[in-house]
């Protein structure tokens, strides 16, 4: 039986012991999504970044490049941090640079693990299997906002913790994988109302990206799962 175990903030991974586990990275709004989204639409890589220096270092060799700070995209940037914007079009084909408020930092801090995925609701399902198919305990990191918990990524931790557990083989590690799913319970599965009033929801609101807000929250729409091989984010081949 593997013990899945939940880091409701990065300011807290080092308080765990993930070398031998699989992590699991979350940032629902909106990097993760983001990420997922752009996979999904054909790209063949994400260098992840955790500062505006490294950013702008890949531009300048050429990169598309992704960079967003409290909602807003660097003035440098090809992108920001909204998966309205990685389409086919832009992104197929493409290797991309990402920085983001709080997602890919947290990446950056959790990467000395067994595996490193990717997830958000819109990959749920296909990260499960992909979990499935690792076969080890999991530390679930949630990047929270500026150092802080957050409801959308503990309401995603919580999902994942009770999709895992209902397809057997896992179990809650502590009280706070078994506070998550009382969460998930809470929310009734209506996640949209139950987090309008999160901080985060409204600032997105707040910046004009309600829509974003909603599609950060359709679930299983996508079948890849991003994993970290070495310093980027990549579909493996055995995956595809």
């Amino acid at each position: 039986m593997h013990k899945i175990e939940i880091c409701l903030t990065p300011a807290l991974l080092n308080q765990y012991e993930f070398s031998d586990s699989i992590v699991v990275v979350t940032d629902v709004f909106r990097a993760t999504t983001t990420m997922c989204t752009a996979f999904a639409n054909g790209a063949v890589s994400i260098i992840p970044v955790a500062t505006e220096a490294e950013a702008i270092s890949y531009k300048a060799m050429g990169y598309l490049t992704g960079a967003e700070h409290d909602t807003e995209k660097y003035e440098f940037a090809d992108f920001g941090n909204s998966p309205s914007e990685y389409t086919v079009k832009r992104v197929n084909k493409q290797s991309l640079v990402m920085l983001t408020s709080n997602g890919t930092k947290a990446i950056k801090g959790a990467q000395n693990c067994y595996r490193l995925l990717i997830g958000a609701f819109v990959n749920l399902q296909a990260l499960v299997k992909r979990i499935q198919q690792l076969d080890r305990d999991v530390l679930v990191v949630c990047s929270g906002s500026n150092g802080r918990i957050c409801l959308e990524d503990s309401l995603f931790a919580g999902a994942l913790v009770s999709t895992l557990i209902a397809e057997e083989g896992f179990e809650s590690a502590s009280d706070v994988a078994r506070i998550a799913e009382s969460l998930l319970h809470q929310a009734n599965r209506d996640f949209s109302r139950f987090l309008i009033q999160s901080e985060h929801a409204k600032r997105l609101i707040d910046h004009g990206f309600r829509s974003d807000l909603n599609f950060c929250l359709r679930k299983s729409i996508f079948g890849v799962v991003p994993e970290l091989k070495v310093d980027k984010l990549v579909i493996p081949q055995e995956n595809l």
